[in-house]
């Protein structure tokens, strides 16, 4: 999304138990889509967040998750960032993960559920974290 990404913090979130399988799980979104996916930023925040939380979610609390977890790139305002994440994601993420089958996306009430291959990507979330994390340091 353009501003320093505090990925340390999203690999140390504590998943549901049920979750913690490090086993690669069958699923029918392709690897090429699914790595396509965790290659972005605001993906892994939106599969994050969906994965910690149980039910579904709303796109208000996802930009807020995203405004809290990083810094607004320098010269844009902290209310113009939010602006920024709000369209990004309504208009590219949200679609995409949905496209892929990670995701029901709910476009006129912003709800966003998991599917049945959310959990899927769980393993690949966790490493694409860790990965991220480590280039960081």
């Amino acid at each position: 999304m353009g501003a320093e990404h505090h990925d340390d913090q999203l690999a140390a979130v504590e998943f549901d138990d049920e979750l913690s399988s490090s086993s690669v799980t069958v699923t029918t979104v392709s690897v090429d889509d699914l790595f396509d996916v965790l290659a972005r930023p605001a993906n892994r925040y939106v599969l994050t967040y969906l994965l910690r939380d149980e039910g579904p979610v709303y796109a208000h609390e996802l930009v807020e998750y995203i405004v809290d977890e990083t810094d607004p790139p320098e010269g844009l305002s902290e209310q113009e960032y939010r602006g920024q994440i709000d369209s990004r994601l309504l208009h590219v993420s949200l679609p995409k993960l949905e496209d892929v089958g990670l995701i029901e996306f709910d476009g006129r009430r912003q709800r966003i559920s998991e599917t049945d291959e959310t959990t899927a990507a769980l393993p690949y979330l966790r490493f694409a974290l860790a990965q991220q994390q480590s280039h960081d340091d």
